[in-house]
């Protein structure tokens, strides 16, 4: 069979099953454990880290690693929304991942948020224009995904980041479906967070990534032993972690080539 559903799923890159195999054997302790094992463990989980701040052009320290895709965007909208007591109003699109839909109408049901989506045009693209119409005193956060995972639509993000920024209003991007195939710099777009998902790019399902600046007050969803710098409690996935590493820079390597 010829498989073409890669924006579904993706076979595991054989480079991610090896790098992640010695955490599933040998290193395979705690990495919040203190004894050689467990420091093991978090050396390969920091490596990790450091290697996904490499490819996203951030610092490793905003690096969050998640269950999914779906939890880092819960993570991104609710975390910052529920992060700025001051704020109390969403702005995103008709178009987003059911992940971030579902956040931003959770925060409007129980937590009292307005919201507003930005109009897509015949593309499906939205207007900087219209989204500083929209931006108010309370808007809390702006989320608007970089690539459309069934029209394939990629938004002007670096043009939507500027006019949040002169708001002073935070911008999350959903990049799942970018992730291999467009530029992820953090910076190049002017993100404030960014949300990835390891079985997009070759790595096993099950792990997730939130790239979230160090400034941002961003409450946790999970709660528990404080793992993730307190962001994201329970243990972590460590080999998960090193085989989304592992994919996410051989899918940059291969998107620089191209």
């Amino acid at each position: 069979m010829i498989y073409l559903d890669h924006a579904a799923t993706s076979p595991v890159r054989r480079e991610a099953l090896e790098a992640m195999w010695p955490y599933l054997t040998g290193d395979f302790g705690n990495p919040s454990s203190r004894h050689g094992l467990g420091e093991s463990a978090a050396a390969g989980l920091e490596a990790a880290r450091q290697s996904v701040a490499t490819v996203l052009g951030g610092r490793a320290a905003g690096v969050v690693f998640t269950g999914s895709g779906t939890e880092a965007d819960n993570l991104a909208v609710k975390g910052i929304a529920l992060g700025d007591p001051r704020g109390r109003h969403l702005i995103t699109t008709p178009l987003e991942h059911e992940a971030v839909l579902a956040s931003v109408d959770y925060l409007v049901r129980v937590h009292g948020f307005t919201a507003d989506r930005l109009t897509p045009d015949e593309h499906g693209l939205v207007s900087p224009a219209e989204l500083a119409r929209l931006i108010r005193p309370d808007t809390a956060l702006v989320s608007v995904q970089y690539a459309n995972n069934e029209i394939g639509t990629v938004q002007p993000i670096a043009e939507l980041t500027a006019v949040a920024r002169q708001h002073g209003v935070p911008f999350h991007t959903d990049a799942v479906q970018a992730a291999g195939w467009l530029d992820l710099d953090v910076g190049r777009l002017g993100v404030d967070a960014l949300s990835l998902s390891g079985h997009k790019v070759g790595a096993p399902k099950g792990v997730g990534v939130l790239w979230a600046r160090s400034r941002l007050a961003l409450e946790p969803v999970v709660h528990g032993g404080g793992q993730e710098r307190g962001r994201r409690s329970g243990t972590e996935n460590v080999a998960g972690a090193v085989a989304l590493a592992t994919a996410l820079a051989a899918a940059e390597a291969e998107r620089a080539d191209v």
